[in-house]
């Protein structure tokens, strides 16, 4: 890779961020919680004072003796620096080329500021590892801090591409940065820093190494439990947003990750380029002009819990669909293409839920309906038992895929429970002789040699076809017709 020109000491004039004003403001509208970080000596236009400062999500608040001034933090130029005279650790904050050096205890304040500002030296605290994707005028890499190896996720953006392409692109990038640093929930990216140089745009996130969630759900065998608690997170994740007025417009299979491949409640969402903030005093917006703010909300809300409701739909049909297309039809209410939904013959409870969404039962309530009202419905009140040891159920497991376990135990129907509650009671295992030949009669008892019998030919019949249940195998053995 070529290596990355670093910019000067002062890039704000000339970086990619600069939005043309200047570094203080003597106001600030917002009426935001701020946190005291103590006394801090400040120089500024070759002047040094003592001044307080306190920070809330997106200000500091800096007061000295002749009052209190505001800097906005989101996208200013950041720098550490060391005083000239004391060797004292401090930092710089820049913004059109206007800065203020600040110097004392700066760790905690660091880490307050650190994902709001930007910096200009990625290649001295990361190394870079493999690529893991690439987009239009991006690619992600896997990064190593250079102190103590922790691996992130990095996304390179070559401004050359931004520049060259129409302001669309600009937008989705500033628009997502904006989202990342506002949200703050265990299912959502996590961003940790963001960088620059003269020709790129570092932004470095966690790295979720479980891969895209399509991949697991048909490479697994998932219980109906654990499938049921990932829609429980999807939904709840959803709600979060929606409750700060976060609607993603962007929700696919491509953009749901996992931080662990075998683990659903470690589900991630991904890529807030095309996310929109509405208020709910807005009186229009550039998608919907001629509605009111009721309106256009009611349906943001709609579009994504229906995109959430597709991908949860594939994971139970085991069917990848074309997912813009069957949203369009949903937000019309055309429920044709999924008109087998009467008939997946599920628990009770999660027939419900299918129905309420895809078909025509739910007709009158999906304008109206929110992801709280979601999440009571009695699919999601269901108490799952979890297994104490995943070394006490091997016996189970290893009927299912060897490359993962299920952390719930698994539902027999009423059926299998009667057929297994007769084979357990009313038969025993015949003594084997050494052709293997197995008689069911109901005076012989259980033998070493029956038990290692049985349980060469179970694993002989797994290895033949891993998806059939261990009891069915038993009574397949046990019937009188073997």
């Amino acid at each position: 890779m070529k290596k990355t020109i670093t910019l000067a000491p002062d890039y704000s004039k000339s970086s990619f961020f600069n939005d043309g004003n200047f570094l203080f403001c003597n106001t600030f509208t917002k009426q935001l919680p701020f946190t005291d970080f103590g006394t801090f000596q400040m120089k500024y236009q070759n002047k040094q004072m003592s001044v307080s400062i306190s920070t809330s999500d997106q200000a500091i608040k800096i007061e000295d003796e002749k009052g209190e001034k505001y800097i906005q933090i989101e996208n200013v130029c950041f720098k550490k620096i060391l005083h000239p005279k004391t060797q004292q650790l401090g930092f710089r904050l820049s913004k059109n080329g206007q800065y203020a050096e600040f110097f004392g205890e700066i760790v905690d304040l660091w880490k307050s500021l650190k994902k709001y500002v930007i910096q200009a030296d990625f290649l001295l605290k990361y190394k870079l590892g493999s690529k893991i994707g690439e987009g239009y005028s991006s690619s992600v890499y896997k990064a190593f801090k250079i102190i103590n190896g922790e691996k992130f996720a990095v996304k390179i953006v070559d401004k050359n591409m931004l520049s060259r392409s129409n302001n669309l692109e600009k937008q989705y990038l500033l628009n997502e940065l904006s989202i990342l640093r506002q949200i703050n929930h265990n299912n959502l990216l996590k961003l940790e820093e963001i960088f620059e140089s003269e020709e790129k745009i570092y932004i470095v996130t966690e790295l979720l190494e479980g891969g895209a969630l399509k991949n697991s759900i048909f490479k697994f065998r998932f219980a109906e439990e654990e499938t049921i608690i990932l829609m429980q997170a999807l939904y709840r994740t959803l709600n979060y947003l929606h409750q700060m007025n976060i609607f993603h417009h962007d929700i696919k299979f491509d953009n749901i990750l996992l931080r662990d491949q075998q683990d659903l409640t470690s589900v991630c969402i991904i890529n807030f380029g095309k996310a929109q903030i509405l208020k709910p005093n807005i009186s229009s917006c550039r998608n919907l002009n001629h509605h009111d703010s009721t309106s256009i909300i009611s349906f943001f809300r709609k579009k994504d819990i229906y995109a959430i409701s597709i991908i949860i739909l594939s994971i139970f049909t085991k069917k990848l669909y074309q997912e813009s297309s069957l949203l369009d039809e949903l937000l019309m209410k055309n429920y044709q293409n999924v008109s087998y939904i009467e008939f997946m013959n599920l628990l009770p409870p999660l027939q419900q839920f299918f129905e309420l969404l895809f078909t025509e039962k739910g007709r009158l309530l999906i304008d109206t309906l929110t992801c709280q009202d979601i999440l009571s419905l009695e699919v999601f009140k269901l108490h799952f038992q979890r297994r104490s040891s995943k070394m006490n159920h091997g016996l189970h497991i290893q009927t299912f895929d060897l490359k993962r376990q299920s952390r719930f135990l698994p539902r027999p129907s009423q059926k299998d429970n009667l057929q297994l509650s007769y084979l357990q009671k009313s038969l025993k295992l015949p003594n084997i002789n050494d052709s293997c030949e197995i008689k069911v009669t109901q005076n012989q008892s259980y033998s070493p040699q029956t038990e290692n019998c049985l349980s060469n030919r179970l694993t002989n019949e797994y290895k033949i076809n891993n998806q059939t249940p261990r009891y069915s195998i038993l009574r397949k053995f046990l019937s009188p017709n073997v």
